[in-house]
């Protein structure tokens, strides 16, 4: 999905982001299960969604539901990639831990 970036900005609103995915890293989240997770507002969240796709640290996909039998629209569902969880993880451990605490 457009050029792959090994340096992404880390910002704290980043760095929460990724957190939540690190909880369960072969899970796809829907943006707003992201949300919950790390407490950022969507116009904070989407476009760090967005920028960590596009350094493919992230894949995304439509998920495949009729939106009129669920009641609901759509979801994209993001998940990490291979060398976004490695990326993720060598973050963290820069700081020398594992996760962020609050």
């Amino acid at each position: 999905m457009g050029k792959q970036e090994r340096n992404v900005r880390m910002s704290l609103q980043t760095l929460r982001t990724l957190e939540a995915f690190l909880e369960s890293p072969s899970d796809e989240m829907s943006g707003s299960d992201v949300q919950k997770r790390s407490g950022l507002a969507s116009g904070t969240l989407y476009p760090i969604l967005l920028r960590l796709e596009s350094a493919g640290w992230f894949v995304s996909r439509w998920e495949a539901v009729d939106p009129a039998s669920v009641g609901r629209p759509r979801r994209r569902l993001y998940r990490l990639t291979p060398s976004g969880l490695a990326r993720a993880s060598e973050v963290f451990a820069s700081f020398g831990r594992g996760v962020l605490t609050t």
